[in-house]
């Protein structure tokens, strides 16, 4: 009876521990085959005529796996997007207003992987 107790206990405490240090991720394997409307971005690249250098990269902002999609890599005027899995915009970068939605971002964004470029 004692160790079913103190079982329980152990259960309860793990059960309320703060889970804030852990990653939100997409729950699967390959972004740029599952998500929809990354696997289109991406094709979208493959199929352009315009010879500028593209990139789709994943990276870990705000505890959650993000995707930064470069249209025109080192261009001068070019606003690089930041997706969720949703594919919602969290995030604008450049253009020729100079948006930047999210200051941290070049701080705080982490584990970059570049999924494609061309």
């Amino acid at each position: 009876m004692k160790s079913g107790f103190c079982f329980l206990i152990l259960v309860v405490l793990v059960s309320c521990s703060d889970n804030s240090d852990k990653i939100t991720a997409c729950t699967i394997n390959n972004p740029l085959e599952e998500l929809g409307w990354l696997k289109e971005i991406k094709t979208g690249f493959e199929q352009s005529v315009y010879l500028s250098k593209k990139k789709i990269i994943h990276f870990t902002y705000q505890k959650k796996s993000v995707f930064l999609v470069d249209i025109c890599n080192d261009c001068a005027d070019n606003l690089t997007t930041v997706y969720n899995c949703s594919g919602t915009i969290i995030c604008e970068f450049g253009g020729i207003a100079g948006v930047n939605t999210c200051p941290d971002f070049d701080k705080n964004a982490t584990n970059k992987i570049i999924l494609w470029e061309n």
